[in-house]
């Protein structure tokens, strides 16, 4: 371990020597977007890591890391390079599990009282061309090498979206940027023995266009926060605006709602008869929670529907209000969202929220399910949104397990067709492979099952 240190501390300076060819103020700039993350998970010691700003507004700053690093922790606190030792409370939006290398979490600093001057986003190389040999500069907080250290390195190889360099890092590193020509590069995975391992910044850009964040480009506080200018020459070109939707919405029914970003994904299993390929879908606003018993009460008293099957036996639970609302057939889901002016999805809307841009296999990732993930191996179906760890890549709740939902699909139409596909699996499944993201069951709109609900979709405006 003591030799370890020299070696790092060698390294670190030798990255200095090189950042005073490359300008202290460049290096400045790259800490200043650079932030320590210190999570403290229920059970533990506190875990710190490193993080890189990729968007700076008014009154928000947005944060990447690692996932593993804030794990366990909603509201890990978070320093920044021009405020040091001031630490802030920060809010996980989202996180991937499951894998300590490619798992990504996207954090948020709100408030401008907690936002320093001068922070900086850290641009993302639009393209990366990594073969092995190349130069990089990787900031972080290692134990015995100080805060905001800069060490020097080089690039030993690349295999897809995983990328090996040198010199092997320790964990106050993980979760930081891989910069190359000022630019990030990818992203610091887990802590390794022999050599350091991350993953490249596509995943990233992929990973925080799913919460309608948009990467800037290198943008300060001051910059953002400041007036505008004189208006530019007549000659100048202007550059087109960009609208970004609200990550969250209320339905008409008074449900939260979260966006899911237009662009493509890997739909299908053959397995399940669909074979895979890469559709390009609109973004569109999903149910956060599946309905719940206690808004389709407040439907049926709107509109005098039948009660579903066994309603006594569904009210007659502890927290019944806050369950998944089940027994229903599909036209009973098609009509609920149809009086609220929104619609089932389609199994290909259903999919994309579920598995995200990367073809995982869960909603978390690809790590078989825990008790903390899924409602499954259960007798009945809980509450929705207990179980946190399960959440999409989109913030949604229960994809897998707890009730199984009604979709429709391009493949049967009709409104709603006679033919629908059921997907998520249900809390009665024992077997993970069950309620993986890519399963489909097919059913008659008019049958019913006792584990069977569903939740809305509503087109972006």
């Amino acid at each position: 371990m003591i030799a370890r240190a020299l070696v790092t501390a060698c390294l670190m300076l030798i990255g200095l020597a090189h950042v005073g060819l490359a300008g202290a103020e460049d290096i400045a700039r790259l800490q200043a977007g650079v932030v320590k993350v210190t999570a403290k998970p229920p059970s533990g010691t506190a875990n710190v890591g490193t993080g890189f700003i990729v968007r700076v507004d008014k009154d928000a700053a947005y944060i990447v890391t690692a996932a593993h690093v804030v794990a366990g922790d909603q509201h890990p606190r978070v320093e920044f390079f021009t405020k040091r030792n001031v630490p802030v409370t920060a809010e996980v939006l989202g996180l991937e599990g499951g894998d300590e290398v490619r798992g990504l979490a996207l954090l948020v600093v709100r408030g401008s009282e907690n936002l320093p001057k001068s922070l900086t986003s850290l641009s993302l190389a639009g393209e990366v061309r990594l073969t092995g040999g190349e130069d990089i500069v990787v900031i972080g907080f290692p134990r015995n090498a100080g805060p905001w250290a800069v060490i020097k390195g080089n690039i030993s190889s690349r295999q897809g979206r995983d990328i090996f360099f040198s010199p092997a890092i320790e964990s106050g590193h993980s979760g930081g940027p891989i910069v190359q020509g000022g630019k990030v590069v990818g992203v610091v995975g887990s802590e390794s023995q022999s050599v350091g391992r991350g993953v490249t910044v596509g995943s990233v850009e992929d990973y925080i266009e799913g919460f309608g964040i948009r990467a800037q480009e290198g943008t300060s506080s001051a910059v953002t926060a400041a007036p505008p200018s004189s208006p530019p020459a007549e000659t100048a070109k202007q550059e087109p605006r960009q609208t970004t939707q609200a990550r969250e919405i209320n339905g008409k029914d008074g449900a939260p709602m979260m966006l899911v970003q237009e662009g493509r994904f890997l739909y299908g299993d053959q397995a399940y008869g669909a074979p895979p390929k890469l559709l390009t879908l609109p973004a569109f606003y999903m149910d956060k929670y599946e309905v719940t018993i206690k808004r389709y009460v407040a439907f049926q008293q709107a509109t005098v529907h039948e009660f579903p099957l066994d309603w006594h036996k569904q009210t007659g639970l502890a927290d019944s209000g806050d369950r998944p609302v089940v027994h229903l057939t599909g036209h009973d889901a098609y009509d609920y969202c149809r009086h609220y002016g929104k619609r089932l999805p389609t199994e290909q809307e259903w999919e994309k929220a579920a598995r995200g841009t990367d073809g995982r296999k869960y909603p978390w990732g690809n790590q078989e399910p825990t008790e903390l993930h899924a409602v499954w191996k259960e007798k009945v179906v809980a509450v929705v949104g207990s179980r946190p760890a399960g959440l999409s890549p989109y913030g949604i709740y229960d994809l897998a397990g707890n009730a199984s939902e009604w979709t429709t699909s391009d493949d049967y139409p009709g409104n709603p067709p006679a033919l629908m596909v059921e997907r998520g699996g249900m809390a009665t499944m024992v077997d993970p492979s069950r309620i993986m993201s890519m399963v489909r069951q097919f059913g008659s709109a008019t049958s019913w099952n006792v584990n069977l609900g569903f939740r809305c979709v509503q087109d972006v405006k």
